[in-house]
């Protein structure tokens, strides 16, 4: 099967964890046979054409023209998209990635007369938790379109599930639930550069960790709270991300004294990243919006606890004292608390790393591209006995 994948982020161009789902998602499809294409964006620095790990890449430069806003750079990425697509092998369908995608998916649904399917991540509704703005109300209503034309929608948990059905009023029947995979190569060896779980957990030493984008969804400022909270027991933190609460968060920090105490180390890189994982003494994850958490099974992977908020996609993944710790979404005193619970029962500290490694079994990508073909055998299955598909007749009539 010929499967066109289109996404506005893809290495080395990333902004979040979509770029890298669409990666996995996309060699293991081609490591189980089918004829994979990723459109996506470049700024110029990587090749407009590539095969990588079995999957051809064609990247399209929007910076061409002048854009007076975001919204504006994604129609005109997603018009160089459908140009592009004209020039790529023919293809059985269309999967498109999030309302960044949309206007090309739907686009090249009708003009190629192709079944289309989306998966949405995350909703600007979710994000936001209401509409403020017209740019906000655009992109909501970019959502609603691009579920509505897709034939399938898939999504990466019940949340998310029940989010989609219930904000963009897609019908049940029309969504599927695939959690995200997780890649086995991103483990790194804790007892190679780190410390050992063991004495971390007796002696309550070590740094606790946050990993994601430095937005208001993803709560950081709920660990300078807590750090403020925790101050007199000289806990720290390293907060790794870039984003627009940057500046708030480093005057946040240094109005509240918590310069020891609260490190922003920005973007960092995989190896150093590794690095932290393996050191930390755990992870923290106070998002107040998750559609999923991969960050949390990649701290499981690092053999260290995930303290999350129960919210989102986040609470499907951890339970409460068995394979993680969680708080109350949006209270710094809960998430202090659950940081001396966790310093303060080390037998618990050791139940949690060793379930937390056990829970990853149940997110393989290999097992996340099977049913995504599942999916698409099911749709062009319908599509090939439909009356949407144009006829041989109907083709020559049109030459």
């Amino acid at each position: 099967m010929r499967v066109l994948m289109l996404s506005w982020e893809y290495p080395p161009h990333l902004v979040g964890g979509l770029g890298r789902h669409v990666e996995n998602l996309s060699k293991h499809l081609a490591s189980q046979g089918e004829d994979v294409v990723v459109m996506t964006f470049t700024d110029g620095s990587s090749p407009k054409r590539e095969l990588v790990d079995g999957v051809r890449i064609i990247r399209v430069n929007p910076y061409c023209l002048r854009y007076p806003d975001f919204i504006t750079w994604v129609q005109g990425l997603n018009m160089l998209m459908v140009e592009a697509a004209s020039q790529a092998p023919d293809f059985d369908i269309i999967h498109a990635h999030d309302w960044l995608s949309a206007y090309a998916g739907i686009a090249l649904k009708h003009m190629a007369r192709k079944p289309l399917i989306a998966t949405i991540h995350a909703t600007e509704m979710g994000r936001r938790g209401s509409l403020h703005n017209d740019s906000e109300r655009h992109i909501h209503e970019v959502e609603w379109w691009l579920g509505f034309e897709a034939w399938r929608i898939i999504c990466c948990s019940r949340y998310m599930s029940r989010e989609i059905a219930s904000d963009l009023g897609c019908p049940p029947s029309k969504i599927t639930i695939i959690p995200n995979g997780f890649d086995p190569s991103f483990r790194s060896d804790a007892g190679a550069e780190g410390q050992d779980p063991a004495p971390r957990a007796a002696n309550g030493s070590g740094t606790f960790l946050f990993v994601g984008r430095l937005v208001h969804e993803k709560g950081p400022h709920l660990i300078v709270r807590a750090a403020g909270i925790l101050k007199e027991r000289g806990i720290r933190f390293d907060m790794v991300g870039e984003g627009a609460m940057k500046p708030f968060l480093e005057d946040m920090v240094k109005k509240s004294g918590l310069r020891e105490n609260v490190r922003l180390l920005g973007h960092v890189s995989e190896m150093d990243l590794h690095r932290l994982y393996s050191s930390c003494f755990a992870c923290v994850f106070p998002s107040l919006y998750e559609p999923f958490g991969i960050v949390a099974l990649e701290a499981m992977s690092a053999g260290v606890p995930a303290i999350v908020s129960k919210t989102g996609g986040l609470d499907e993944i951890v339970e409460d004292g068995i394979n993680g710790v969680e708080f109350t979404p949006g209270s710094a005193e809960s998430l202090a608390k659950a940081i001396l619970r966790l310093i303060d029962e080390p037998a618990l500290y050791q139940k949690i790393v060793q379930n937390g490694k056990a829970s990853l079994e149940r997110y393989s990508w290999p097992m996340v591209a099977e049913q995504t073909r599942a999916i698409y055998s099911s749709v062009m299955d319908e599509y090939d006995r439909g009356r949407w598909k144009p006829s041989l007749q109907r083709r020559r009539s049109c030459r």
